[in-house]
């Protein structure tokens, strides 16, 4: 049973004379770990009636573009492939104009006896829920699926990680002793099949089904599928990664990577981008790929972890708590803590990507330093296309163009650069949100206002006041060259 803090649902009760459930997957688009899916398939088997899952992929979103379509039409090959075996209807939909899958979506709220969507703290997701239960002609429920803390549970905001961790070491434990299913559709009933429903369902409001050979072109991230995107009102310049595959499958292989190659040196590595230490896995997290749980469980499973390992007190300590090695260790901090704790200030704070919800302390000190004069001042067309003085920041900029993601140290170093030379520091958290939002795999995502609004002070403290920065921490790139070795990765993204 799922745990009630994780559902929010409109008034419109349960309809028990309904002909099917529809869970509408918008941001855990996956079929395992799944506490959407694991309400959807227990709505359905208790009305014996069929479960229909709609992925959907709208067109009006500010930041479409090919990489981020290719990435999740990537992610609906697998899943149509993990789902075709069991007695349900799976179909992956892209909006081909924009507003049809609004339509689309309450014409599937008719005569259901419930509709399960995903919730989601920002961007699109968001808002999709939001206009789904105030919309829609049925009762929809919302579930919460992100992480290990339900977002509704702490009712408490949280200033900085350590306040975060004092709060999971008390309750951390009670969390994952609740998680989804790792594999749902076993407990799924041989129901009756849903497609008649469906195609009525896509009838009503007279959009057409997406064709499979249509997701499988734009799959395979060729000159085909760039062609077949070209018809779409999408941004075509942010290309497709051709290294970086979507998708829940490849989302494990890289898990079972990571843990195999890298995990036991990740306290170590995870700040040197020459040594390739980090998980990289923020994408298929992003996309719902792969579930936290799922994460966290095969780490811990490594580690030949159970809970008698704990060793208080629970005082918040970033290190020693879990009774893990040292990598293991570094590595949940990042994926409960750090990630975590976005997820909840975002569900928390609507505005979340205003330079306004910034604590007092540190829009005060950016305020008094705001005139103080710049040592270089660059256009945003000049930082997005990576024309600065700075070797070391313009390959950065080109990885994130090129790869879709920057390495996390120099991601610290490329966002504290940006409010060094921008004319003011709103203006520069503005620009950051775009560059990031726009090219980055992960962006638009909780963990990635995280790590923008870090730069100018979220989460973090005062350091020494200096010019520009006042109080705010500082980095330079002549620092960050003396930690590790840059020339490679300099000379790797400059022709980029």
């Amino acid at each position: 049973m799922i745990d009630v803090e994780r559902i929010v649902a409109n008034s419109i009760p349960l309809n028990s004379e309904g002909s099917h459930v529809v869970y509408w997957m918008t941001s855990a688009r996956r079929s395992r770990w799944n506490h959407g899916l694991d309400h959807a398939i227990d709505l359905a088997n208790e009305a014996n009636v069929p479960l229909i899952i709609v992925e959907s992929l709208a067109l009006g979103h500010r930041w479409a573009n090919d990489r981020i379509h290719t990435f999740v039409l990537q992610g609906m090959i697998d899943n149509r492939k993990l789902f075709e075996s069991a007695p349900l209807t799976y179909i992956p939909y892209v909006e081909t104009k924009q507003g049809q899958a609004a339509g689309l979506l309450r014409s599937f709220t008719k005569g259901a006896v419930a509709m399960v969507i995903d919730d989601y703290p920002t961007y699109m997701p968001r808002d999709v829920a939001v206009r789904a239960m105030e919309t829609g002609d049925c009762c929809v429920i919302a579930v919460d699926s992100n992480g290990i803390v339900p977002l509704r549970t702490p009712q408490r905001s949280f200033t900085t990680a350590y306040s975060f961790r004092r709060y999971l070491h008390k309750n951390v434990l009670g969390f994952l002793a609740k998680p989804p299913m790792a594999e749902p559709l076993k407990a799924l009933n041989d129901l009756p099949d849903g497609k008649a429903i469906a195609e009525e369902a896509f009838a009503r409001v007279n959009v057409p089904i997406t064709p499979y050979e249509f997701i499988w072109r734009v799959a395979e991230a060729s000159r085909e599928g760039r062609d077949a995107l070209s018809y779409l009102d999408i941004d075509h310049e942010v290309s497709p990664i051709d290294s970086t595959t979507g998708g829940s499958v490849r989302a494990r292989t890289e898990l079972s990577k990571f843990i195999e190659q890298r995990l036991d040196h990740y306290h170590v590595d995870r700040n040197h981008p020459e040594r390739h230490g980090s998980s990289g896995l923020s994408p298929w997290l992003h996309f719902g790929h792969i579930s936290s749980f799922e994460i966290v469980d095969a780490v811990l499973k490594h580690q030949k972890w159970n809970p008698m390992k704990v060793t208080p007190p629970h005082n918040g300590r970033r290190e020693g708590w879990w009774g893990a090695n040292e990598g293991a260790e570094a590595f949940l901090d990042q994926v409960i803590t750090w990630r975590e704790l976005g997820f909840i200030y975002c569900h928390q704070t609507p505005n979340h990507a205003k330079y306004e919800t910034l604590p007092d302390w540190a829009k005060q000190t950016l305020n008094e330093h705001s005139e103080d004069e710049r040592p270089y001042l660059y256009t945003f067309e000049e930082l997005e296309n990576g024309q600065t003085h700075d070797p070391l920041w313009n390959a950065a900029q080109m990885q994130l163009r090129t790869e879709g993601f920057i390495h996390n140290y120099l991601r610290m170093l490329w966002g504290k650069k940006v409010l060094e030379w921008s004319s003011d520091p709103k203006t520069a958290c503005e620009w950051l949100i775009r560059l990031n939002d726009r090219w980055a795999l992960d962006g638009r995502d909780p963990n990635s206002y995280t790590g923008i609004f870090w730069i100018f002070g979220r989460f973090d403290r005062g350091w020494f006041e200096r010019a520009v920065f006042g109080k705010i921490r500082y980095m330079t790139s002549a620092s960050t060259q003396r930690k590790f070795k840059t020339e490679d990765y300099i000379r790797k993204y400059a022709d980029s």
